[in-house]
């Protein structure tokens, strides 16, 4: 058995020295909180590509494991301590245990509950991509037409659509879920700066909707609609940037009554405002297409 092994053996056995097993913990716990910080803050734009997508449903089981590990480590070490030692130290360890179980024991949880399951779905994704983007950029006359899945590369082709047929593209209609939000805004800018009208031909939800509220004009051609609903969060203690979003929408001249509601709505739920409802927010400037004329 090499030197390795029997280190691991020790170390999960409770042969380690307490204090030392509590800090391989806590440098474990530490890690984790940082990847599913990192995944709140860039998991749409990592997940966009499908090496991004291998990344995010891979990397954060190397802390998970080594939290589980170095968790039952100090688990093991504390109650040595805690039966061999004095009673100070007695008392230190069953307060490091404590510990251990208020921090440990939540996260674990979320990451099977909530991680794993969104990795299995991110990784899905990724496979698909692998076939190609999840999305079609197709010249139509004086039409752009979008659809599918936001994800890496689609601002830069309707940017370039719209760049080399420019004045031509008269307005840019999207059909799409939603998806990478930064990429959203890519297209949101690049439609501002052509100064082109937009238009939703079957359903424009999601991270969609912030590529379509930037158009000169907006069309909602009968019958589509528009889904909205709150940003996700990866984790439970850090707020999505909603007050760019606010400010985004509200640059655009949507009402602030409106967007309260839209981003009130669970992110698991989508809300389907009605053609009035859009009308009178500003959302929309019209319903069929001479309305941008």
């Amino acid at each position: 058995m090499t030197l390795d092994r029997v280190a691991i053996r020790g170390f999960l056995s409770g042969r380690s020295h307490a204090g030392v097993a509590f800090a391989f913990y806590f440098t474990s716990l530490l890690a984790s909180l940082l990847v599913l910080y990192q995944n709140n803050h860039s998991g749409e734009t990592i997940t966009s590509s499908a090496l991004g997508s291998f990344l995010f449903a891979v990397l954060w089981v190397i802390p998970f494991v080594s939290l589980l590990i170095t968790g039952w480590g100090a688990h093991r070490s504390l109650i040595r301590a805690k039966r061999e030692g004095s009673r100070l130290s007695a008392n230190c360890s069953e307060a490091a245990q404590i510990a251990l179980f208020a921090t440990g024991v939540p996260l674990i949880l979320f990451c099977l509950g909530a991680q794993l399951p969104a990795s299995v779905v991110v990784l899905s994704r990724g496979a698909r991509m692998l076939h190609g983007p999840l999305w079609h950029v197709r010249l139509d006359h004086t039409v752009l037409r979008v659809s599918g899945e936001f994800t890496r590369g689609i601002a830069e082709a309707v940017d370039k659509d719209l760049s080399n047929t420019d004045p031509h593209v008269r307005i840019v209609v999207f059909n799409s879920p939603g998806g990478d939000i930064e990429e959203a805004l890519r297209i949101g800018n690049a439609i501002k700066r052509h100064g082109v009208a937009t238009g939703v031909s079957a359903e424009c939800d999601s991270a969609c909707t912030y590529s379509f509220i930037a158009g000169r004009e907006r069309i909602l051609l009968s019958p589509a609609r528009l889904g909205f609903h709150a940003c996700r969060k990866t984790v439970w203690f850090v707020d999505c940037r909603n007050d760019r979003y606010i400010a985004y929408l509200t640059a655009n001249g949507v009402q602030e009554e409106f967007i309260r509601r839209a981003l009130a709505v669970d992110p698991d739920d989508v809300w389907f405002p009605t053609p009035s409802e859009l009308l009178a927010a500003n959302v929309i400037t019209g319903t069929t297409i001479e309305g941008h004329r």
